[in-house]
C-alpha cells in the first residue's frame, strides 16, 4: 500500500506539454465538482472483473446540472448467471466554478460507487419468496433466528451522496485537477460506519490522453486502512467525444480488479 500511495502523490508532479482538454464529472471512482454542458449528454459503459458490467447515462439539464440513471449487472459476460443489481439515480449540481484567482469548484451529487470484495450482506428470510431486508438494528432478532446471509463480493450498486472541491492547479504552464470530498452510502443500505473520504486527481497530457490516480475508502476515522483503495487509470479521447479508459483499481491483499471503461459525449 505504501508504494502505491508513493505512486499516487507521485502523479502529483507529473505533466508536460498539455493542452486544453474537457474537464470531466468524475476521476476514477471518485466525482469531481464539474458538470456536463446544457443539453449535452453522456453515455457510459463500464467493464470490470468476473464479466461485471455498469451502464450509466446522464444528460446536462443547465450548465451547472445533470441528471440521469445508473444500473448494474454482474456476470453479465461468462458463464455463470447473470445477476441484476438495483438501479440507481445519478445526479450532480454544482455552486460554483470559482474565480480566475480562486478556481475552486463546489458540487453536490449522488451517484455509484465501487466497494470491491467487501460487498453487502444480504439477509434472507423466505428464499422461496425472495424477501430481502438490509441489516439495521430492529430486526436483529429476527435476522438471527430466520435468515441466512450470503457475501455479494463483486457488487458495485451502492449509492449514496457525496459532496466535492476541485482546484485547478497550474504546473509547467498546464492545467491539473485535485478532487476531494466525503460521501455516505445509503442504498441499498444505510451504513455510516462507512461514510468516507476520497481524493484524486486527473492530469491532461496533450490533446488525446490523460492520467489519473486517487484514493477512496478512506474511513472517516481513518481507520481500517487495509480497506482503502488506491485507483490509477489512463485514459485516450478521440474528438472530444469518444474515450477509452483502463483503469487498475488497487486494495492491501486483495485481488486486483481491472476496469475497462468507454464513454460518448454527445449533444442534442
Amino acid at each position: 500500500m505504501k508504494k502505491h500511495l508513493l505512486i499516487f502523490v507521485g502523479l502529483l508532479l507529473i505533466s508536460s506539454g498539455a493542452y486544453a482538454q474537457t474537464k470531466r464529472p468524475n476521476v476514477i471512482d471518485t466525482p469531481t465538482a464539474f458538470t456536463i454542458g446544457r443539453g449535452t449528454y453522456e453515455f457510459n459503459f463500464l467493464g470490470y472483473d468476473n464479466g461485471g458490467v455498469n451502464f450509466k447515462t446522464f444528460v446536462g439539464l443547465h450548465d451547472a446540472m445533470f441528471l440521469g440513471a445508473s444500473t448494474d449487472i454482474q456476470n453479465l459476460i461468462g458463464k455463470d448467471k447473470p445477476r441484476f443489481n438495483i438501479p440507481g439515480v445519478v445526479t450532480k449540481i454544482k455552486f460554483t466554478d470559482g474565480t480566475e484567482n480562486f478556481p475552486i469548484g463546489i458540487a453536490i451529487g449522488y451517484d455509484s460507487f465501487y466497494i470491491g470484495k467487501d460487498g453487502k450482506v444480504y439477509d434472507t428470510i423466505d428464499k422461496k419468496k425472495g424477501f430481502l431486508f438490509p441489516p439495521y438494528y430492529g430486526y436483529k432478532y429476527l435476522r438471527k433466528k430466520y435468515s441466512s446471509k450470503s457475501k455479494n463480493q463483486l457488487d458495485r450498486t451502492i449509492y449514496g451522496p457525496y459532496a466535492v472541491i476541485t482546484n485547478t492547479i497550474y504546473l509547467f504552464d498546464s492545467e491539473q485537477y485535485i478532487s476531494y470530498g466525503a460521501r455516505v452510502p445509503t442504498q441499498p443500505d444505510f451504513i455510516p460506519k462507512d461514510s468516507s473520504y476520497f481524493l484524486g486527481i486527473d492530469v491532461p497530457l496533450g490533446e488525446y490522453f490523460r492520467i489519473k490516480a486517487e484514493t477512496e475508502r478512506v474511513y472517516w476515522n481513518l481507520g481500517r486502512t487495509k480497506k482503502w483503495l488506491v485507483n490509477f487509470g489512463v485514459r485516450y479521447t478521440y474528438l472530444e467525444q469518444l474515450s477509452i479508459e483502463f483503469d487498475l483499481l488497487l486494495q492491501t491483499n486483495r485481488t486486483l480488479n481491472r476496469v475497462l471503461r468507454i464513454e460518448y459525449h454527445g449533444e442534442f
